[in-house]
């Protein structure tokens, strides 16, 4: 009887040693899988958070820039004041393009994650915004 139970109990102790062996494996995979996607989503995020910011504090600038301009030189009143808000937006959105553009080239450079047509939608659209809040 003792010879079945001392049996039993190192079965028992092998079987349980197998068991939390798995488990340690089994957490560092799962650690392994929380660290792998904490790494995508980093490098997904900066390369958003990269492009928006930088593109769209240089749409706000240009937008608040042509707003100013057409505040200071009275716009409204003149006679061809549609061909002067025509001229301005042109020449606004190739300035807009052109930084963006340089920007982009900037980040190419130093290796720096960014979206390049994020970066012109994110611009125009915060041009827009500052345009008709200012």
């Amino acid at each position: 009887m003792k010879k079945i139970l001392l049996l039993c109990v190192a079965l028992f102790s092998i079987n349980a040693l197998a068991i939390t062996q798995d488990a340690q494996n089994m957490h560092g995979t799962q650690q392994e899988k929380v660290n792998v996607a904490k790494a995508n989503f980093t490098r997904f995020g900066s390369q958003y958070f990269t492009s928006i910011l930088l593109s769209g504090a240089v749409g706000a600038t240009t937008g608040g820039l042509v707003k100013y301009v057409e505040k200071q030189l009275n716009v409204e009143a003149s006679p061809i004041a549609l061909f002067l808000l025509l001229l301005s937006w042109t020449l606004e959105s190739e300035f807009r393009n052109d930084v963006i553009a340089m920007m982009q080239k900037d980040l190419d450079g130093y290796a720096i994650g960014h979206k390049k047509s994020l970066m012109y939608k994110s611009a125009w659209i915060a041009s827009w915004l500052a345009y008709l809040h200012v």
